[in-house]
């Protein structure tokens, strides 16, 4: 049984895919944004859509980059002989801010 109306239900589903976002949290995201005045959804909308329309993986390090080699990897300043492991591209600011 269905506790609220499809389209409810399918934003709750599909924010629940998402990772770290749990049920509880999927249905708060889903009732704020049916609270906020539809210009902030929208933005939200876009701002999700254009990060997956413009960002991509560096094709040397796998960062996140517009380009096709990330800033890092094209900073000639750097020292290419050198190599730092993370799991996710995330990993690279907290490496970058130290």
């Amino acid at each position: 049984m269905a506790y609220y109306t499809l389209p409810v239900e399918n934003r709750i589903e599909e924010l629940r895919k998402r990772p770290g976002i749990g049920p509880k949290s999927a249905q708060r995201i889903a009732f704020y944004l049916l609270k906020v005045p539809r210009k902030e959804a929208l933005k939200l909308a876009h701002a999700i859509a254009e990060a997956r329309d413009r960002v991509k993986f560096c094709q040397i390090c796998f960062n996140v980059t517009e380009r096709e080699i990330c800033e890092i990897c094209s900073n000639s300043k750097r020292d290419s002989s050198a190599i730092c492991v993370v799991e996710e591209p995330m990993d690279i600011v907290a490496i970058e801010r130290t």
